[in-house]
């Protein structure tokens, strides 16, 4: 299906914008990972197969199954300064990884014709579908199943989605190891409640290599359904446009100080196991910004991308606590752009060099009160619990008493 004959509405809303970040992150050739989780029936393999038709094309050195770049080539043949045949423009790459997939397929095996070749025989490997996605768009559907199955495809997976860039190593009997750079984006899906269950609980480690944990729901209106079934108008949808070529540097995006405070308060506060969190929701919060035409990112960006990338990281319950605070940063700061700003004497602005003390105060209240709170529901049940225990042992103190009154009483008598 054609991205424009998608119909989208508020449940698929959070996937269609990190698709456009995927995309946008692609053309920076910046690897970007998102896995999205969703209920089957709900489009998220249709939804992501067809962002293939709007992926751009590519400059490579002509020929090269590994997509050298002609400025830098990369791999085995070109990175040593052998002969090319020119440049030539390709689709990006949009490779997927099935569950039949052996590991030569998917990292590099040996090159069998070039070996059995009759003319000029030689040892030679041959790319997989990793080292061929390089630039481009690698995607595994049923992601869950495959960790639960193929723990060695995720072995490679891990290497090639653990640092940025990647790297893919090729390994064959007879034959040197070939490690190659990738520069990748890795997109996958599953159906959480099926078997064998969600991905965090499968593979903790390839869980965490995503940026972001993207949710996708089922449409709630008629209207939206009908139009689905149709297939044939999208309706209304605030499709975001390409942002202007001058963003597509990274050099030329910047992010808000306030917001790597707030990050690396959020990662010490929450005691977050893994910094690629905090690494994720800056790098997308500055994508975002760049989607949206802007040069500097700050909290209306990091509000769009957040929740993705610390909802596979962060315990359910510490969430709502974090966005409660995000959101009311996001909303002071709008509310201070509103208002006039105050001059001194000479009419000039005066330098301001907050700490954004509003931010921390807000956070640290919330948990104080949330602590105290919960300490003083602790105190009542330990009271509730030690009342009757006191009142029975205070009446058992007074039997005892009794008794050694009329104890004695009975030996004066005798």
């Amino acid at each position: 299906m054609h991205w424009n004959d998608l119909v989208f509405h508020p449940g698929n809303e959070e996937l269609q914008r990190f698709v456009e970040l995927g995309i946008l992150a692609a053309r920076l050739e910046i690897p970007l990972h998102f896995h999205v989780e969703g209920m089957r029936g709900t489009g998220k393999t249709t939804l992501i197969r067809a962002a293939r038709g709007r992926l751009p094309g590519i400059a490579r050195i002509a020929g090269c199954l590994y997509n050298c770049r002609p400025d830098s080539p990369h791999c085995p043949q070109h990175r040593f300064g052998a002969e090319t045949a020119g440049t030539e423009t390709v689709p990006m790459p949009f490779l997927e990884i099935s569950h039949s997939a052996k590991v030569g397929t998917v990292a590099g095996s040996i090159d069998l014709a070039r070996l059995t070749a009759p003319d000029n025989p030689s040892a030679a490997v041959l790319p997989g579908t990793l080292p061929r996605s390089h630039r481009g768009i690698v995607f595994v559907d049923e992601i869950n199943r495959l960790a639960d199955t193929s723990p060695a495809l995720v072995d490679v997976l891990l290497d090639a989605m653990g640092t940025k860039p990647g790297r893919v190593q090729i390994e064959e009997i007879g034959l040197p190891a070939v490690e190659i750079p990738l520069l990748a984006g890795v997109w996958a899906a599953s159906n959480p409640d099926e078997e064998p269950g969600p991905l965090q609980e499968i593979r903790k480690q390839l869980a965490d290599r995503f940026d972001f944990c993207v949710r996708i729901e089922r449409p709630v209106h008629p209207d939206t359904v009908r139009s689905i079934i149709k297939a044939g108008n999208g309706g209304a949808v605030n499709r975001l446009q390409r942002p202007p070529q001058h963003f597509l540097n990274l050099e030329a995006l910047r992010l808000d100080s306030r917001v790597e405070e707030f990050l690396g308060e959020i990662y010490v506060r929450f005691n977050l196991e893994s910094i690629r969190g905090i690494q994720a929701a800056r790098l997308g919060a500055m994508l975002h910004a760049a989607w949206q035409g802007r040069e500097k990112a700050g909290f209306q960006d990091l509000v769009a991308v957040l929740p993705a990338a610390l909802r596979h990281r962060l315990e359910p319950q510490k969430m709502p606590e974090v966005l409660a605070v995000l959101n009311n940063v996001a909303g002071e700061l709008r509310r201070e752009a509103a208002r006039p700003a105050v001059k001194d004497s000479h009419g000039r602005e005066p330098v301001e060099n907050r700490r954004y003390p509003a931010l921390w105060r807000g956070l640290f209240k919330r948990m104080a009160g949330l602590a105290a709170k919960s300490d003083g529901q602790k105190s009542e049940a330990a009271n509730a619990v030690n009342q009757p225990r006191q009142a029975l042992e205070e009446e058992e103190k007074k039997k005892r008493a009794a008794e050694a009154v009329l104890a004695g009483k009975g030996g004066v008598d005798r």
